[in-house]
């Protein structure tokens, strides 16, 4: 009868540890990366595109987390050919960008030609950094931001670079107060994350402009 307790308390503790295990592996894939620590220009990006991708025009660039639980910094270059029969796809790791994670090309579609509009870097004037400092200020918000983007957008009718910032206040308290010990503190931390947003700021890459700021509370 000893034995078969002792088999029962081995079940229950692996049970208990690949429990754990999920849920640690839940938490993680939640983080969310620091957004603002990766501002190369568009042209360096522009650059990086093109000498993996010969005659091809950049429309789009983003900065977000890799979808693949590492948590990954990435940016993804995205672009098309002269004719506009091919489209490519480029993401390379934000912090070694000499390094290349994927470079893949597609025939375009109608659809895709349609709405290929290349990103004309000499008309960006504001540098990424830039952009967030004026996209927190806009969003009225702490913390940084989680992703951004530059591609080409109708302002008044007219194809502009548009910056794209995004800022997640949720998980920028929650990483913020995970070291606070205190009952009270940790009340406090959960009545600030309950209150907490996410803000999606869109800037004129051009000169800064606010075009607009949306809250998803």
């Amino acid at each position: 009868m000893k034995k078969n307790n002792k088999l029962v308390l081995l079940g229950a503790a692996l049970t208990m540890t690949a429990g754990l295990s999920m849920v640690s592996a839940s938490v993680n894939a939640d983080q969310v990366i620091n957004a603002g620590q990766y501002t190369e220009s568009a042209q360096q990006l522009q650059q990086i595109f093109t000498n993996k991708n010969k005659n091809f025009s950049l429309k789009e660039v983003s900065v977000e987390n890799h979808n693949d639980n590492k948590q990954e910094p990435v940016y993804e270059l995205e672009g098309f050919n002269a004719k506009k029969t091919q489209s490519a796809k480029m993401v390379v790791n934000a912090e070694k960008t000499n390094e290349v994670i994927k470079n893949k090309t597609k025939k375009m579609s109608s659809s895709d030609k349609k709405d290929a509009n290349a990103l004309n870097v000499n008309d960006v004037k504001k540098s990424p950094v830039d952009a967030i400092n004026l996209a927190k200020k806009y969003a009225n918000v702490t913390g940084n931001p989680t992703s951004w983007k530059l591609e080409m957008t109708k302002v008044n009718g007219n194809e502009t670079p548009v910056y794209e910032v995004e800022f997640d206040g949720t998980a920028t308290v929650a990483s913020s107060s995970s070291a606070k010990s205190s009952s009270v503190k940790n009340a406090k931390a959960k009545k600030a994350t309950k209150s907490a947003k996410k803000v999606t700021v869109k800037l004129n890459a051009t000169n800064g402009n606010k075009i607009t700021v949306e809250n998803d509370d």
